[in-house]
């Protein structure tokens, strides 16, 4: 098990990163790399090649990197049964925190996009239904104080992708339902086409109408 600052080292730049792409604050994403992964102790290891899945987040499926097999024992009716999940694998932890917040681009966790903080974002979390333990927005808090970890949401692109106050804009355009997808976040600065003009257009049209 990786000491505590050095699993942080090892996530925060990836997740820093991620934040300029997909806006989710990079001390949200390393609280639930931590929470979710015990401290990196339950990544997903191919038990044949002792491979590292680099899978923060205990996403099934296939990455990348194809997938990592894993053999668990449960009780079923009073019997032990073997099950086997197929986890996804990834060449590295950029992607696997890339494919988290992909996931968290639904439009039910706009909240996340759109907190004006980490503690605001953990609780949208949370809300949204991302996990079942009824204390997983306090969790991610309580480790975001004790890590310091908003230190790493201090992260400014050499180039901003997109100006603040386009993304200020396109903030407040969620929130206010005139889009309704966070990916369109990350697509300010391209050219709009005309059936996405009209869809803008006809949801200012349903809000004035007072249609949900």
């Amino acid at each position: 098990m990786l000491e505590t600052s050095e699993f942080i080292n090892l996530v925060a730049g990836p997740a820093q990163r991620s934040y300029l792409d997909h806006h989710i604050f990079a001390s949200v994403t390393i609280a639930q790399a931590i929470l979710e992964s015990g401290w990196g102790k339950y990544i997903p290891v191919d038990p044949a090649t002792q491979r590292s899945s680099y899978n923060l987040f205990g996403i099934k499926g296939v990455g990348p990197a194809g997938s990592v097999r894993i053999a668990s024992q449960e009780v079923e009716n009073g019997q032990t049964i073997t099950r086997v999940s197929e986890f996804k694998a990834y060449f590295n932890f950029q992607q696997s925190i890339d494919d988290h917040a992909q996931f968290l681009l639904q439009p039910k966790y706009k909240q996340v996009i759109t907190a004006s903080d980490p503690f605001a974002a953990a609780h949208a979390l949370e809300t949204a239904g991302y996990a079942t333990d009824p204390s997983y927005a306090e969790k991610l808090s309580n480790l975001v104080r004790t890590h310091n970890l908003t230190r790493f949401d201090l992260v400014e692109p050499a180039v901003p992708a997109v100006p603040p106050w386009k993304l200020d804009i396109g903030k407040r355009a969620l929130n206010e339902g005139l889009l309704t997808d966070p990916e369109w976040l990350t697509k300010l600065d391209e050219p709009m086409p005309t059936w996405a003009v009209l869809t803008v257009a006809l949801r200012v049209l349903d809000k004035a109408r007072g249609i949900p």
